[in-house]
C-alpha cells in the first residue's frame, strides 16, 4: 500500500505532443517529418531509433519542447534518470504551463530523490494555481518520501477540510500511518474507503495487510474470508489463508485453500512443485492429511498435465498411500511422453502388477521390452499379465524366449515355472504340466504352493490321488492356517471318498477365511451331498451362488440334490 519513495507520481502519463508544429519553421519543416516519425517509433516500441529521431529533431530546432519531453520519458522508462532530468527539466522551463511536462519533470527529479527541488517546485506551483489540488497532494508524499510524516498528514488533513473526502488522500494518509507503523490510525482510514466502496476487494486486501502487520493474524483472516465472499478465485487471499492455517497447524484447511489457488495460472509451475514437494516429503502430514493431499495434486495434474517432474512426485505420493493403481497411472503417463531409466520401467510395471492392472501390466510391459529385449524380469512379469488374462498360449511363448536361469530373483525363477506349468495345464497338456510340476517338487520339496496347485490338479483329474494326498497333507499342516491348502487338502479326501476326514479340512478351511470364498463353498456343499446332508449342502450352494459362483452349474447341483432326495 505503500506510496513508492523514489518516485514521486508514480505512474507517467505519455503523450504525442507535437507543439513544435506551431512554431515558426525558419524554412525548414525537415525536422516535422523528423519528429512524426520518432512518434511513431516510440510507438511501434523502437525506442533506441526513437531516441536518435528526437536529438535530430533538438538539433535542428533547440526550442521544441515535445522533443525534449519525449525523449526524457524515454529515458525515465529505460531508468537513464540523469538523462531523464535534464531532457525533462528543458521540457519544463520551456513551457511551466504544461501540466504533462511538471509531471514528468517531477518524476525525473523523484527518480534521483532529488526531494528539496521537487518541493521547490510544488510550492511555486501550488502558489501560482492555488485551485490545482493536485500539486498539494504531490507536496505531502514529497514530505512524506522525505520522512516528514507529520507535517504530510497535516497537509493531507488540510486538503480534506478544504475539499471534503477523498479517496486518494485517505489511503495515502493510511499509507504514512503504516509507514509510523501506527496501525490502528492507518486501519481507520482504510475504514473509511471500505464504507464507501464495500464491493471494492482492494481496500479489504490493504486492511487484511494491516491487521497482519500489527499481528492480529485471525482480523486478517476474516478479511481474507470476506474477500473469497466476493471473489472465490481471488488468489491473495487464498494463499494468505493457507499460510494462515499452516501456521495455525491447521493442515487440513491449509491444503484446501492450497489446492484453491493451484487452480490458478498466477501461481508458476516451479513454484507449485516445490510447494508439492514440501508436503509430500512430510511423512506425518501424508499419513494424516492424504485426502487433502490427493485433492491437492488432481487440481495440479489438471492444471499442469504436462509437467513431467510432478508426475514423478505425485507417483511417490500414491506409492507411499499404498494407491499402487494411481501411482502407476502417473508413472505411465512420465514414461509415454519421456524415454524412462530401466529401474522406472520396473517401477511401473510392479506397480501395474500390485494393483492388478493386468492388461496395463502387459501393455508396459510390452513398451519396456522394446528397449530391453534382453529382460527375463519383464517377461517374468509380462507372463503374470498374461496368464492372469487367461492368454496362455502367449505366455508359454512368452517365457520360450528367455533362460530361466537369467533371472534377478530366485524367487521369479520358480514362479516363472509355475506359470510355465499352469498355462500348459489350462490347455489341457497335462503331459507337459505334470513334468513342470514334479520337476519342482524335486527340486524343492517345500514349495508349500507348487505342492497345494498340483495336488488339486490331480484331485481334479482323479490321477495319482495317494501322491496327491501325501504332498497336499504336507502343504496344509505346516501352513495350519491357509484356507486354500486346507480347502485343497479337503478336496483330496473327497476324491478319495474319505468324506468324513474331508468335513473335517473343509469346515477348517471355511473357519480360517474361506467362508467368503465361492469355490470353498462349493466344495463345502459337495462334500455334504456325500454325507447325505443334503440341506447344509443346500446353504452352502446357495452360499456360493451369492458369492459369484458359477450360478447355472451350482443351480443344477442344488436340482439333482433334490431328485436324488424324492426318490
Amino acid at each position: 500500500m505503500k506510496v513508492r519513495t523514489g518516485m514521486v507520481l508514480g505512474v507517467l502519463v505519455v503523450t504525442g505532443l507535437l507543439s513544435c508544429f506551431g512554431q515558426e519553421t525558419r524554412g525548414n519543416n525537415d525536422y516535422q517529418y523528423v519528429l512524426i516519425e520518432a512518434v511513431k517509433q516510440k510507438n511501434l516500441g523502437n525506442l533506441s531509433e526513437a531516441v536518435k529521431l528526437y536529438n535530430l529533431v533538438i538539433k535542428e530546432k533547440e526550442d521544441c519542447d515535445a522533443a525534449y519531453y519525449e525523449v526524457g520519458t524515454i529515458y525515465l522508462m529505460t531508468n537513464q534518470f540523469e538523462l531523464a532530468r535534464k531532457n525533462l527539466e528543458t521540457a519544463y522551463f520551456l513551457d511551466e504551463n504544461n501540466k504533462w511536462y511538471t509531471l514528468a519533470y517531477l518524476n525525473s527529479l523523484g527518480a534521483l530523490e532529488d526531494y528539496e527541488t521537487i518541493a521547490e517546485i510544488l510550492k511555486e506551483k501550488k502558489e501560482s494555481d492555488p485551485e490545482e489540488v493536485e500539486w498539494e497532494y504531490q507536496l505531502a508524499t514529497v514530505y512524506f518520501s522525505m520522512g516528514k510524516s507529520r507535517k504530510a498528514i497535516r497537509m493531507l488533513e488540510n486538503i480534506e477540510k478544504d475539499r471534503g473526502f477523498s479517496e486518494k488522500i485517505t489511503l495515502l494518509k493510511a499509507s504514512i500511518y503504516e509507514s509510523d507503523e501506527k496501525y490502528d490510525l492507518a486501519m481507520d482510514e482504510v475504514k473509511k474507503v471500505m464504507e464507501l466502496f464495500p464491493e471494492a476487494i482492494q481496500f479489504r486486501i490493504v486492511a487484511a495487510e494491516l491487521s497482519m502487520k500489527s499481528g492480529d493474524a485471525a482480523a486478517a483472516a476474516g478479511f481474507y474470508h470476506k474477500i473469497l465472499d466476493m471473489d472465490s478465485t481471488n488468489i491473495f487471499a487464498l494463499t494468505n489463508l493457507t499460510d494462515y492455517y499452516r501456521k495455525e497447524n491447521n493442515f487440513g484447511k491449509s491444503l484446501q485453500y492450497l489446492a484453491l489457488s493451484f487452480q490458478s495460472q498466477q501461481i508458476d509451475v516451479k513454484r507449485k512443485l516445490a510447494i508439492m514437494s514440501y508436503y509430500l516429503s512430510d511423512k506425518e502430514i501424508i499419513n494424516k492429511y492424504p485426502e487433502e493431499l490427493d485433492r491437492l495434486i488432481q487440481v495440479f495434474v489438471g492444471q499442469h498435465p504436462d509437467a513431467f517432474d510432478g508426475r514423478l512426485l505425485v507417483a511417490d505420493f500414491y506409492i507411499q498411500t499404498q494407491d499402487y493403481g494411481e501411482a502407476f497411472r502417473h508413472l505411465e503417463y512420465f514414461l509415454a511422453k519421456n524415454l524412462g531409466t530401466f529401474p522406472m520401467y520396473m517401477q511401473a510395471i510392479l506397480l501395474a502388477n500390485a494393483a492388478s492392472l493386468n492388461s496395463e501390466l502387459i501393455g508396459i510391459c510390452n513398451t519396456a521390452l522394446r528397449y530391453y529385449s534382453d529382460s527375463a524380469d519383464i517377461r517374468f512379469f509380462k507372463a503374470i499379465g498374461l496368464y492372469e488374462e487367461e492368454m496362455y498360449e502367449e505366455l508359454i511363448t512368452n517365457l520360450d524366449s528367455v533362460s530361466f536361469n537369467s533371472f534377478s530373483q530366485e524367487e521369479y525363477v520358480v514362479q516363472a515355472q509355475m506359470l510355465y506349468a499352469e498355462a500348459f495345464y489350462r490347455l489341457n497338456d497335462y503331459t507337459k504340466s505334470d513334468s513342470i510340476f514334479e520337476v519342482l517338487i524335486e527340486e524343492d520339496p517345500e514349495n508349500y504352493m507348487v505342492l497345494n496347485n498340483y495336488s488339486y490338479y490331480l484331485a481334479e483329474r482323479g490321477e495319482k490321488l495317494k501322491q496327491a494326498r501325501e504332498w497336499s497333507q504336507k502343504a496344509s499342516w505346516n501352513n495350519p492356517d491357509n484356507a486354500t491348502f486346507l480347502d485343497t487338502y479337503a478336496w483330496v479326501l473327497y476324491k478319495m471318498e474319505l468324506y468324513a476326514d474331508a468335513e473335517k479340512y473343509i469346515l477348517d478351511a471355511l473357519e480360517k477365511g474361506g467362508k467368503n470364498d465361492p469355490e470353498v463353498n462349493e466344495h463345502a456343499g459337495d462334500i455334504q451331498v456325500a454325507l447325505e446332508s443334503f440341506e447344509i449342502a443346500k446353504s452352502y450352494y446357495q452360499k456360493a451362488i451369492i458369492l459369484g459362483g458359477e450360478k447355472e452349474r451350482l443351480e443344477e447341483k442344488i436340482e439333482t440334490m433334490n431328485r436324488r432326495q424324492n426318490e
